[in-house]
């Protein structure tokens, strides 16, 4: 004990005397002394042997239960945790966390628990979480601590156990429609319908008599009163057959992480998806890159509606755009005329945009672009350089894109820019004008 004491001293220059004022007098260890050390000894082997033996994982059984496995962005979820302990024993000391994905908001309670759990007891808590991401994500797997009582020792585990939970795009936009619709009913929509001759349709007006129209048209008595041929005229509403094309190549993962251009065309689609099923049109969906990567048959009803959410809560943006390839591979499975639109950000070879447009005339299939422009989803910094860098790109970018504008004039096919705010507006007037034009009629 001298010597450990002038070691101590002389090395880290802490005198111990003066905590322990005998110490360089003490020649052994005194028997109080041993006999503490002795207790000490004994509690710290028989701690470690009931934590060894007595408190295992084996023992735990736990359960995730959500109250939705599939949700719209921005949802929420809550998540309850069943944990109980099947063993004859104390567990003294338990923390357990639940894992969830960095894209999941903690909005309410917490994802962890410490605790004590008795023998055959059980013990729940709950937790809520929000995610404004649309995707597939997995919650778990269970972080596991258990110690001994005195906090000597401490094992880890990872409980492998998952639940899938799948977010759809927001549904926000369609709830705002239906506000509308319930505020101003059919003057909304009332104006978008098919005009033509005939009967058996709404009436819609009276017209001169023009050659080729059928005698069975012609209104005699306003003709009688006007003193020429009158003809009259109806409207109806005409189902169309509607296919939304999506490009998921890498460049429509441009953004931020929780907003990116593919983020926004799928809101739009679950938009245009919503007014087919609402006006009874078909409607189907094509997702693509280099080829077709998934492709729903045009149908209606709400099951088909929502075939059409899980397939836009799964898609993720890769490889290169070609829509040539699409059309091609599309018209194989796609027999009939048909309206397209195409939600692309154009990035890809402009004669290969070119080539898809005259195959999908060749086999009637009308395409309409709405085309995100790509640097107005980028988050950019508000200093000067970044400002002058960014108008650079910008104004380059354009150029590009009225390229494309004027090679697909050619075919009368419009190519509509928009930015992250117009986006969803723009789809619903496009998808409402191409319908009462009758484009894609069935």
């Amino acid at each position: 004990m001298r010597d450990f004491a002038r070691f101590v001293n002389d090395v880290f220059g802490i005198d111990l005397a003066s905590f322990l004022p005998n110490i360089y007098n003490l020649v052994s260890l005194s028997p109080p002394l041993i006999i503490l050390s002795n207790i000490m000894l004994v509690s710290i082997t028989v701690s470690y042997i009931q934590y060894s033996f007595l408190t295992r994982i084996e023992f735990l059984e736990i359960e995730r239960k959500l109250s939705a496995s599939r949700c719209f962005a921005g949802d929420f979820v809550t998540v309850t945790i069943r944990v109980t302990n099947t063993s004859r024993f104390w567990i003294s000391n338990l923390f357990l966390s639940d894992i969830i994905p960095d894209t999941f908001d903690l909005v309410l309670g917490e994802n962890y628990i410490s605790t004590a759990l008795p023998p055959r007891s059980t013990i729940e808590f709950s937790y809520v979480i929000r995610s404004g991401v649309r995707g597939v994500y997995r919650l778990g797997p269970f972080q596991v601590v258990l110690r001994d009582r005195a906090g000597f020792f401490i094992k880890q585990y990872l409980v492998e156990k998952y639940d899938e939970v799948k977010v759809y795009p927001s549904y926000e936009d369609v709830r705002r429609l239906e506000y509308l619709q319930k505020a101003y009913g059919s003057i909304l929509f009332g104006r978008y319908r098919v005009r033509e001759k005939g009967h058996g349709y709404d009436f819609w007006g009276i017209r001169k008599y023009e050659i080729g129209d059928s005698v069975k048209s012609i209104d005699w008595k306003a003709s009688a009163r006007m003193g020429s041929l009158m003809v009259r005229e109806y409207e109806a509403e005409k189902n169309i057959k509607l296919y939304i094309f999506i490009d998921a190549s890498s460049s429509m993962s441009a953004g931020s992480m929780r907003l990116t251009k593919l983020d926004y065309v799928a809101r739009a689609a679950i938009l245009l998806s919503y007014l087919a099923n609402r006006s009874q049109d078909l409607f189907g969906l094509v997702v693509f890159s280099e080829g077709i990567k998934e492709f729903i048959p045009a149908n209606k009803g709400r099951r088909h509606f929502y075939r059409i959410l899980d397939a836009l809560a799964s898609m993720d943006a890769e490889g290169s755009s070609n829509l040539s390839r699409t059309m091609k591979e599309f018209i194989m499975r796609e027999k009939r005329a048909a309206l397209g639109i195409v939600l692309s950000d154009l990035e890809g070879d402009p004669t290969i945009i070119e080539e898809a447009v005259r195959v999908g005339l060749a086999r009637k299939i009308t395409l309409l672009f709405i085309s995100p422009i790509g640097p107005l989803f980028e988050k950019v910094s508000s200093d000067e350089i970044t400002q002058s860098f960014f108008e650079i790109v910008l104004t380059e970018y354009m150029k590009r894109r009225e390229q494309i504008k004027n090679r697909l004039a050619k075919y009368s096919v419009p190519v509509i820019d928009v930015g992250p705010e117009d986006l969803i507006a723009v789809a619903l007037e496009t998808f409402l004008k191409a319908k009462a034009r009758g484009v894609g009629m069935i």
